[in-house]
């Protein structure tokens, strides 16, 4: 038992209680933040055995981990957890309302919780709190941050396991494909002046009525035909824009080379027990190796099933397609390859954290499968902005995979070449 741990959950709990249990606790995942939080509930529901409890969780495996954590504390008649989706649909009463993974919450849907629930107090957990759209500040009013951890103090003080990230920079033979679909990107971007929301607002649902909009703000005082050119095209590059962000996400999310450095590394780490993460499940898929596709299609019983058995095995792999990106917890997960990513802090911080939960005597590795000159660089960069990591080119990955130290990785100069 970690003392230190349990000193400082302590301390959180405090501060909740001092701030009128009110409030959200930051804590790493693999930290300990429902045990933090079933503290302060036990200590309540001491105190007072008629207490209402309601959990909202983002998954139905945090549901289900919940209703077991709660039911062993003897509090299955005082308290549920649910799952968001559920609890928008209906109206609530309770006394403690307590928020797992309350950065979800921001969404403008599921913002609805704190209409349809009606609650005395509220306790919000999460690893990582700030969103890319700035709607984490809106959560702070309802429950403001009141204690964090720092991922630097937990693994300081050895409440998470020690752990290793790496960037694995690679080159690919077909780059120029990616750099014809990026320059048409720009290109389309470029006519919306580089602005994102304009351009977004260019397609979809309101799309048209944004076009003719924009349309009467280039052509003012222009013909009729004139007018009609300029609609032709703002359409055009509004279908080139979102067509060439497929195009590139699409190069990046499915470029066989990731497979084949997944591949490689499961092969160096073939008595470890892994997790992979993708984008898509064709991706999943193909890498293959004898783990396990876990999309979230299956039933729930069926899928439930299937992650018990991966549990309890010693070794093994399990691929991920967004459904194990956060509320799992496995036992013995020590390695991680990330072939698709977006620029989300948050959830970089969320697979991290499925390898990372303490274990006596373990060293977790996190491997990021990064195509070299494309966007996904940026992406990384910015979902790793408060990261530690070590960048590593493929001879650095093999050196990594054979127990040798890799050389400081140099980022190549690029081979220009001019035609007048």
């Amino acid at each position: 038992m970690n003392n230190s741990r349990d000193i400082r959950q302590a301390i959180a709990v405090k501060k909740w209680f001092q701030n009128k249990c009110k409030g959200t606790l930051i804590q790493p995942t693999g930290c300990g933040k429902t045990k933090t939080a079933l503290k302060a509930l036990s200590k309540v529901f001491n105190k007072y055995p008629t207490v209402r409890i309601l959990v909202v969780v983002p998954t139905d495996n945090l549901k289900q981990q919940w209703r077991v954590q709660l039911d062993d504390l003897g509090m299955q008649f005082n308290a549920d957890a649910q799952v968001i989706n559920s609890i928008i649909k209906h109206t609530w009463v309770t006394d403690i309302l307590v928020l797992d993974e309350i950065h979800r919450y921001a969404a403008s849907t599921f913002r609805e919780v704190f209409n349809k629930v009606k609650y005395k107090y509220v306790l919000g957990l999460t690893a990582t709190f700030n969103r890319l759209d700035g709607k984490h500040e809106l959560i702070k009013q309802y429950c403001p941050i009141i204690d964090k951890i720092t991922l630097q103090e937990a693994k300081l003080n050895h409440w998470v396991s020690s752990f290793k990230e790496y960037q694995v920079i690679i080159d690919v033979d077909n780059i120029e494909e990616y750099r014809e679909y990026n320059k048409s990107f720009i290109a389309s971007f470029e006519f919306f002046n580089f602005d994102w929301n304009l351009a977004m607002s260019m397609v979809g649902k309101v799309g048209y009525k944004s076009r003719l909009t924009y349309r009467d703000i280039l052509c003012k005082n222009g013909t009729l035909e004139q007018k009609k050119e300029t609609l032709k095209n703002i359409t055009y590059h509004a279908m080139n824009f979102m067509r060439m962000i497929q195009k590139r996400k699409a190069f990046i999310n499915n470029h066989p080379k990731k497979i084949e450095i997944a591949r490689k590394i499961i092969e160096a780490r073939s008595n470890s027990k892994i997790i992979t993460f993708s984008n898509n499940i064709k991706m999943a898929e193909a890498i293959g190796m004898g783990g396990q596709v876990y999309t979230g299609k299956d039933s729930k019983k069926k899928a439930r099933a299937n992650l018990e058995e991966f549990n309890q095995a010693k070794t093994g792999i399990i691929h991920s397609v967004a459904k194990l990106d956060e509320g799992a917890d496995i036992k013995g997960l020590s390695v991680a390859i990330i072939l698709g990513l977006n620029s989300s802090e948050i959830k970089s911080t969320q697979r991290r954290g499925r390898c990372i939960r303490f274990e006596e005597g373990k060293t977790a590795e996190i491997f990021n499968i990064i195509i070299n000159d494309t966007v996904e660089s940026k992406w990384f960069a910015s979902s790793h902005k408060n990261s530690t990591y070590i960048t590593v080119d493929e001879q650095g990955l093999d050196d990594i995979l054979n127990g040798r130290e890799p050389k400081p990785y140099v980022k190549p100069i690029k081979d220009y070449q001019f035609r007048f």
